[in-house]
């Protein structure tokens, strides 16, 4: 059976070689797609074209598999993500107890902020729960931009401080559920 498809809308083998080199722009497909994803994505919304651009141009787009690790805890790992979709939980280990899943990150989120900020650990351990695609970058390149544009590296950390917040304030909420809340003193 055959279907009949107005020209409107069938497969244009031009625009897909234009896609493809570029276009006008010089942008492979993949950093096409990336600068779309950064224009949609959270962390990213609402910075000027150029910082978008520049970011497009350093990052690449990456999927993991559930039960993969991404990175372990205190690891010194130069990678900075962006959840385009997926699941991810972090954890670290508690003496006596071992794996403590503390939150479970996706869709709009962020993974490997402690690769912008000295000494480069991470803070907690990652594994993928649910096939992901992420925007990766290489955080010595991230460092370099911020390094150049005082003002675009004010913009980042300040929105790196809102996640390290929400990252703390979730730690905090398993741990009281996983101890117990302490009795109120007298």
């Amino acid at each position: 059976m055959h279907h009949l498809v107005s020209s409107r809308h069938r497969y244009s083998r031009r625009s897909r070689e234009d896609a493809q080199d570029g276009g006008d722009s010089g942008m492979k497909v993949e950093q096409l797609d990336i600068k779309i994803l950064l224009n949609d994505h959270p962390f990213t919304k609402g910075l000027d074209e150029e910082k978008i651009n520049a970011l497009a141009s350093i990052g690449s787009l990456a999927r993991y598999t559930a039960g993969q690790k991404i990175f372990e805890e205190n690891e010194v790992h130069r990678k900075f993500y962006l959840i385009v979709y997926g699941q991810i939980a972090l954890y670290f280990y508690i003496p006596g107890r071992g794996e403590f899943r503390f939150e479970t990150i996706g869709p709009g989120q962020v993974l490997g902020w402690s690769s912008l900020v000295p000494p480069f650990k991470k803070t907690a351990g990652a594994i993928v729960l649910e096939n992901t695609l992420s925007i990766v970058f290489d955080s010595e390149k991230i460092l370099r931009m911020i390094e150049a544009d005082k003002g675009f590296g004010c913009e980042i950390y300040r929105r790196i401080i809102e996640v390290v917040g929400d990252r703390l304030k979730a730690a905090r909420i398993r741990l009281i559920d996983m101890y117990g809340k302490p009795e109120a003193k007298p």
